[in-house]
């Protein structure tokens, strides 16, 4: 009867366990908020850059066996290596959430907004300026494999800043700690020098030099300094996710605007770069 009427059954006759299962389901809640940080990021900067190819008039930057990498880099690598991340002790200092808060906090709402923006960008540009400085042509297959290869290490190192949904940086904390997020980062970072080397006419990839390897890869390891950057932006977590608040109407206002922002980027975005593209028509 006292089981049946109970919320909680400790199984092995220790109030320890009790703090583990808390332990554990916040360290599960924040894994799922980190993964979806780093998703909406990936998602947001490859349906942007499509879109403004496609407003433009250009041929995508992204063909289809590329978006099905970056795909995979996003939902199962992304998963593996943020989704198995082990629980912090410091999870039992922060004060328990609501059932009905949002996976989505404003001060991920800043790091998502900041990253997508920076490898916007990035990307554009790439997309201008990359056959002046590499020496290419423009539109060519070399052109957008330097585009795919830096878009792609922006990921990579993004990984790093995904670790972090709050104000606190330090992207390499307890690296030991989480061998597969290691492993996953070296498979995606070793099958990314596979496919744009010996990719060939399946991937329409271009073999990079070394000096191009290393330029893309230093822009994608930009990210990690605009992880700091972006966490210096005041955002404070919404108190009233927390338990023991009063539920309020500002909490939907806060995810709607930011749910809003998020679709409205990629219009603002289209619009800037076609302004772009009409100066230098005018230049020529």
């Amino acid at each position: 009867v006292a089981k049946k009427a109970s919320d909680i059954i400790i199984m092995d006759d220790k109030f320890s366990s009790i703090v583990k299962a808390v332990l554990w389901g916040r360290s599960v809640f924040d894994n799922i908020r980190k993964f979806l940080q780093f998703q909406l990021t990936v998602n947001v900067v490859a349906l942007t850059i499509t879109f403004l190819s496609a407003i433009a008039g250009y041929k995508p930057p992204l063909n289809a066996v590329m978006m099905l990498w970056v795909n995979l880099i996003m939902d199962t690598m992304g998963a593996l290596a943020l989704g198995t991340e082990p629980p912090r002790a410091e999870l039992l200092d922060r004060r328990p959430y609501r059932r009905d808060a949002s996976l989505i906090s404003r001060p991920m709402w800043r790091n998502i907004l900041v990253q997508a923006t920076y490898q916007l960008g990035l990307l554009v540009v790439l997309l201008n300026k990359g056959p002046q400085w590499f020496g290419c042509e423009d539109g060519s297959t070399h052109h957008f494999t330097i585009v795919f290869n830096a878009f792609v290490f922006c990921q990579v190192f993004n990984e790093f800043n995904a670790r972090e949904i709050g104000d606190r940086f330090d992207p390499f904390r307890a690296m030991s700690g989480s061998p597969m997020f290691l492993v996953v980062i070296f498979f995606t970072v070793s099958a990314q020098w596979l496919i744009v080397e010996y990719g060939g006419d399946f991937t329409q990839t271009y073999p990079l030099s070394w000096d191009e390897w290393k330029i893309t890869a230093s822009l994608g390891a930009v990210s990690i300094p605009f992880g700091f950057i972006m966490r210096q932006i005041p955002v404070p977590e919404d108190p009233e996710t927390f338990a023991g608040i009063g539920k309020s109407k500002k909490k939907f206002k806060a995810s709607f605007l930011g749910t809003l922002v998020l679709v409205l980027l990629p219009v603002v975005a289209a619009l800037i770069y076609q302004l772009y593209n009409e100066v230098e028509e005018l230049k020529d």
